[in-house]
């Protein structure tokens, strides 16, 4: 069975104790810690604390999107971040090519720094960037097609940053079966921003996504990712309704695949 976790990032606008509670509640398989401006997300004994008093695994961490807490720079932050995932017993670092770098370059020092801490760090497919131009040519910055990721090892497959590019959540699963890591799970109106909004309330195919996922032998966790607003934020009935019903969603779209095995 593909685990079904919960992103405290989807309610980032409420304190780590009170999310682990409602995602336990609600259900969920285990959660993926995403870091921000708290030093509760920094913490290996505060995160740990909370996963044995909910019964939650920490499955995945994300690292900060600017430059955290820890007062240093992107790639010594992705460093620490990992290192903190291998303490808490993280299965997956997401991990966000640096914008405006060459990709190679990076993979061959930072991240191959980072997956020495012993940890899947698998590198998330984001939006469409501009492309640099240098004087021997142009070097690819941008990390949002499947070609991009072809050579980066391990990756996280987001369905909204796929609709915000143009790239089709199908035939991204099928390019990249054999290096995908982990899943962050959201649905879009295919308007042309990132939404993450819930499940079933936009255009994506993610009832076909999520069965062919099972039907390929993938062996890491869906992790939903939406925005506050989506889950009715900041009203608590709301959130802990929508949080149950999308896991629901999920679980039933791929009851089939699970039956089958």
């Amino acid at each position: 069975m593909i685990p079904v976790i919960f992103s405290t990032g989807s309610l980032h606008t409420f304190g780590l104790a009170r999310i682990f509670r409602w995602v336990a509640e609600a259900g969920y398989d285990g959660v993926e810690v995403m870091m921000d401006d708290r030093w509760d997300t920094h913490q290996a004994e505060y995160i740990e604390l909370l996963s044995r008093e909910h019964g939650l695994p920490v499955i995945a961490l994300h690292p900060p999107l600017g430059r955290g807490l820890w007062g240093v720079d992107d790639d010594e932050t992705l460093v620490r971040a990992a290192s903190l995932a291998a303490r808490v017993g993280a299965r997956v670092v997401v991990a966000h090519p640096p914008a405006g770098r060459d990709l190679e370059s990076w993979r061959d020092g930072v991240l191959e720094r980072a997956r020495s801490e012993g940890v899947c760090v698998a590198v998330e497919n984001l939006i469409p960037q501009i492309e640099r131009r240098f004087p021997f040519g142009s070097r690819r910055v941008g990390c949002y097609l499947p070609e991009h990721l072809r050579d980066i090892g391990g990756v996280t497959l987001d369905t909204s940053h796929c609709a915000a590019s143009g790239v089709d959540i199908l035939q991204a699963l099928s390019a990249l079966t054999g290096q995908l890591r982990h899943v962050h799970l959201s649905d879009s109106r295919l308007e042309g921003g990132d939404e993450h909004r819930l499940p079933g309330q936009g255009k994506l195919p993610l009832r076909r996504f999520l069965r062919e996922l099972g039907s390929t032998g993938y062996g890491g966790a869906v992790s939903l990712e939406l925005r506050p607003r989506a889950l009715g934020a900041p009203e608590e009935e709301k959130i802990r309704y929508r949080m149950r019903a999308t896991l629901e969603y999920v679980r039933e779209g791929m009851e089939g695949v699970w039956l089958r095995r």
